[in-house]
């Protein structure tokens, strides 16, 4: 039997390995001629890991590249440089995504992307349009998936939609108080003891490029940004500056952000006139403090953008 890969992106956040899990459910549920086999590629973080753990749910494949020919599915990203390395000789079959488009392919394929604030909201609605049940472990990976990018209803990027759906797999998880779970969530993926600089980086970074400029734009949620001045900071900007100084990147650009106080400390390195333009400030010693700023998708990427295309 042919398998089919369901795939999040690379340095996967929690709804790129919840959501390419429950697609693969209603997937298998609608077509019994392939499997359909969600994959990960790359490490799971303390918040997926609390998660899974929560609902007993086995941590997808790790895939590092796939091989000409094979069948995939692309899910919460659309981008080639986010994308599991040899996409460009697979048999792409479909995209579900939430993010902006920014790819083309030679073949027809099923495209599904909607402005919700989460994949999982889209791929909720995908079970309820097929008329497929939604089993408990499943609606926990989807509901937890939408918690996490809405920074529980937090986000800007946030709809009422991602709301009533989220308070609705609640319902079907058995989890009775959807903040509360969502605060314990968002808690285990915060802690940054014991982790390395580069760790930290690649929790949840994403490759970018608008024209010529190539970038990197790295979010780690924390509740505690003094304490990583005091700790990481120095360390941090060391790692990031060798990078840009391969050339590898134009400019590079990490968000620490405090979904209590609901701002992000901005720390950048290469062409960080870019960042500075995008944002309207002024970084000192190449960070900087922006409160209100919560979503690289709604805030960041649109401005940055905006910016380099003029």
């Amino acid at each position: 039997m042919t398998t089919v890969y369901v795939s999040g992106h690379r340095n996967p956040d929690t709804d790129s390995i919840c959501s390419p899990l429950a697609y693969a459910v209603l997937k298998n549920k609608l077509d019994s001629s392939q499997k359909y086999e969600p994959i990960r590629l790359g490490n799971v973080s303390n918040e997926t890991k609390f998660i899974l753990d929560y609902f007993k749910v086995e941590t997808p494949m790790l895939v590092k590249d796939v091989e000409a020919g094979q069948k995939l599915i692309l899910v919460d990203h659309n981008e080639f440089v986010q994308a599991v390395s040899g996409v460009e000789k697979a048999e792409l079959l479909e995209i579900v995504d939430h993010h902006k488009i920014n790819f083309s392919w030679p073949n027809p394929i099923f495209v599904r992307t909607e402005t919700t604030g989460c994949s999982a909201t889209i791929i909720t609605k995908m079970f309820r349009e097929n008329n497929v049940e939604i089993d408990p472990q499943t609606a926990g990976l989807l509901m937890s998936a939408i918690l996490s990018d809405s920074l529980i209803f937090k986000s800007p990027t946030c709809t009422p939609e991602d709301e009533k759906i989220c308070r609705e797999l609640a319902i079907i998880a058995d989890v009775k108080d959807v903040e509360s779970y969502g605060l314990e969530m968002l808690k285990a993926g915060t802690t940054l003891a014991g982790k390395t600089v580069e760790d930290i980086f690649n929790v949840d970074f994403k490759d970018f490029v608008e024209g010529s400029v190539k970038y990197g734009v790295s979010q780690v949620n924390t509740m505690d940004i003094e304490g990583f001045i005091q700790s990481s900071k120095s360390d941090m900007l060391t790692y990031m500056k060798k990078l840009t100084e391969k050339g590898e990147y134009d400019f590079l650009l990490l968000l620490l952000t405090d979904i209590i106080k609901e701002g992000s400390l901005l720390i950048s390195t290469g062409n960080v006139g870019i960042v500075e333009a995008a944002f309207e400030i002024k970084l000192e010693d190449d960070v900087k403090y922006v409160p209100g700023i919560l979503s690289r998708k709604k805030q960041v990427i649109p401005v940055l953008t905006k910016t380099i295309l003029g």
